[in-house]
């Protein structure tokens, strides 16, 4: 986990961290480090590195979303030697197809404190519950909307399919350049702006980071690109001292270092 994002996305993170929940602190990495943080992701890497917010966030502990009455009882007396999907059938014949589904009672159980004692590994020669099932017949019609967004559609090309060489913009509109066929994300794609500011002028330093001037992030013309500190990035934002033409950002950037200057001193 340690090596799947650049030294700069842990330092940022780690600068930005405090008094962030983790969605803004997601939201405010994936804006200006390029990355694609969830919510969920960025709670996963605050704990695997040890980084506090100082907020409260989330959900107490035993919340779910609104059940028919009685199904926290239900569910415990049926959950003893039985699968989370056994517990969903059981579920949606006693209240109503839909109440339920698999993956909402593993989460309602992990919330309740409910224990099933049952030993789920898949046993060599087993059949699959689900063989000669429909999709209807164990996930609600919800879940099965959501799974939408993901299927594989005819004709789409898998994205490690993609030549070396090849060039996609993500979510966040940065153009990323495939680099290599094998290896983790991070390994076989590299931001095409960072690219072009080391051709141009050797390795980034670490700490540093490299941003547009003007705002575009399409425009990779080497004159439009400014290799800053995270710091430096922070209080741009934060002055309100960034702009779409690049002079007035370079003029910005030389009141941001004044700035922090000036604050480095007094704390001396």
């Amino acid at each position: 986990m340690a090596n799947r994002y650049p030294p700069e996305v842990h330092q940022f993170i780690a600068v930005n961290v405090e008094g962030r929940t983790c969605k803004e602190l997601a939201e405010l990495t994936n804006r200006e480090m390029g990355t694609a943080f969830t919510e969920t992701m960025m709670h996963s890497y605050k704990h695997n590195h040890g980084l506090k917010s100082g907020t409260k966030c989330g959900k107490p502990k035993g919340w779910s979303p609104t059940y028919p009455e009685g199904m926290e009882d239900f569910i415990r007396s049926v959950a003893e030697g039985r699968t989370v999907y056994q517990i969903a059938d059981l579920v949606n014949e006693r209240y109503g197809a839909g109440t339920i589904d698999a993956v909402r009672v593993r989460a309602f159980k992990k919330n309740h404190g409910i224990v099933s004692n049952l030993n789920t590994c898949f046993k060599k020669g087993s059949t699959p519950w689900t063989k000669g099932k429909k999709q209807t017949d164990y996930m609600s019609p919800d879940a099965i909307e959501r799974t939408k967004a993901t299927r594989f559609q005819p004709g789409q090309t898998p994205a490690n399919l993609l030549p070396v060489g090849a060039i996609v913009k993500n979510a966040d509109g940065y153009l990323l350049r495939k680099k290599q066929m094998d290896g983790s994300q991070w390994e076989r794609w590299e931001f095409l702006h960072r690219a072009v500011w080391e051709e141009h002028n050797g390795p980034i330093p670490e700490g540093m980071m490299v941003s547009f001037k003007n705002g575009d992030k399409e425009d990779l013309d080497i004159d439009n690109l400014m290799l800053i500190s995270n710091a430096e990035n922070l209080e741009l934002h934060r002055s309100g001292l960034r702009f779409d033409e690049r002079e007035l950002t370079e003029t910005g950037l030389t009141l941001v270092k004044l700035k922090i200057k000036t604050r480095e001193r007094r704390r001396k």
